[in-house]
């Protein structure tokens, strides 16, 4: 079958991970399970030796690592497993949605699996259950069936329930919603967080100026728990003040002392679907190199993820690092601020942008008004690089 990854942030989505490819919630003892019904064995306090969650951004992988307690294995053998249990359990959830402190992974039901006798469609990628990290409280939810009756024949499980089950007995759509509703399985609380970038105390993204006074516009979570946050402007460190955010947008606002010698204009255009945009960015940071990336796409939708109607969808090649990067149209005017991507493993060229008329909105809440033009000499290729160049900055931020 088919795997599916889903939403992988483009960047930072908190800053003292920053651009982590690994990070693990640590000591995951406290919390319910609803798996058990007897006391002693529902206990997650008395389960594990240690029980972590692995987030693993590179490959779209969150793995669930239980090591039992040798006191907590032999009360299993005794009253439930005919054999043995072995001290590590591994479980692995793809990544859907990976965005800010809220991370979420599924697993799905597999080709040869009965419940598939019940699916509208047999071929259907049916979630079985669904993980939800969330990073800034150290928790994880765990839910059984996320997707409730969604991909289910009521008339397909009716027919079994009345001849199999049940014969004779009627069985209503009331009693196959209840049946199917998502249900909280698990729900953990971890000790502690580590990641691969608390090793290094930094973290990047991109920021791009918006008018010739030094303010800056990246995404919140490019900046969110920075101490302090500075950029690389042609070479030189400049230390950046942090004006505002809107964690809802995922949007920021920063301001450094300096006279960029371009800026990006905001296009007072709609935004049309198959129109030609250019979005520029620092991808993998200074792991790849301290060069500005600049591709091209086009708009493919005029919604974002989940009918998000703040953002528009591009067929742009963007990566983690691109966050908070300049969208642009041939004119080199904004159209939208890099916010994320699909992964790749399934799709191509599924990536996301705030759109330029909520960016208006949230500098005009911080009475900043963006320069905005209803009409604009064309731009040649070299002339739009250029402007990207002198306007778009490495940002990163220090621990």
């Amino acid at each position: 079958m088919k795997k599916l990854l889903g939403i992988l942030v483009l960047g930072l989505f908190w800053c003292n991970v920053g651009f982590a490819e690994l990070i693990e919630l640590n000591k995951c003892f406290k919390g319910k399970d609803s798996s058990f019904d007897d006391t002693e064995i529902k206990n997650i306090e008395y389960r594990y030796d240690d029980h972590i969650w692995s987030i693993n951004a590179s490959t779209g992988i969150i793995t669930q690592i239980e090591i039992f307690n040798d006191d907590f294995r032999k009360t299993v053998i005794k009253k439930f497993v005919d054999g043995n249990l072995e001290k590590e359990k591994f479980s692995e959830f793809q990544i859907i949605n990976y965005t800010s402190n809220i991370i979420i992974g599924r697993t799905y039901y597999e080709d040869d699996s009965t419940a598939r006798l019940f699916f509208n469609n047999f071929n259907d990628i049916v979630p079985k259950r669904e993980v939800r990290i969330n990073l800034k409280d150290k928790s994880v939810q765990q839910i059984f069936n996320p997707t409730g009756s969604k991909y289910y024949s009521y008339n397909k499980v009716k027919k079994y329930w009345e001849e199999e089950v049940r014969p004779g007995v009627d069985y209503s759509y009331k009693e196959f919603i209840e049946k199917f509703e998502p249900t909280i399985d698990n729900f953990y609380y971890c000790e502690k967080s580590t990641s691969d970038s608390d090793k290094t105390g930094t973290s990047s993204g991109t920021a791009f100026f918006i008018n010739n006074k030094g303010n800056l516009i990246t995404n919140n979570h490019v900046v969110e728990g920075c101490k302090l946050s500075k950029i690389n402007y042609f070479n030189k460190e400049y230390e950046t003040n942090l004006i505002s955010t809107d964690k809802t947008l995922d949007l920021a606002l920063l301001k450094v002392d300096l006279k960029p010698k371009s800026f990006i204009s905001f296009s007072k255009k709609e935004p049309k679907k198959r129109q030609l945009v250019i979005v520029a960015g620092y991808p993998l940071g200074e792991y790849l190199s301290d060069d500005l990336k600049i591709n091209e796409g086009k708009i493919s939708s005029l919604k974002g993820f989940e009918n998000n109607s703040n953002e528009i969808t591009v067929d742009l090649a963007i990566n983690p690092g691109n966050s908070g990067g300049p969208i642009v149209d041939e004119n080199g005017q904004l159209v939208a601020v890099a916010v994320s991507g699909m992964s790749k493993e399934v799709t191509e060229g599924i990536s996301f942008g705030i759109k330029s008329s909520s960016v208006t909105n949230f500098l005009k809440t911080n009475k900043i008004s963006p320069d905005i033009k209803l009409t604009s000499f064309s731009m040649n290729d070299e002339k739009v690089n250029q402007l990207l160049e002198e306007s778009t900055v490495y940002i990163f931020c220090e621990q």
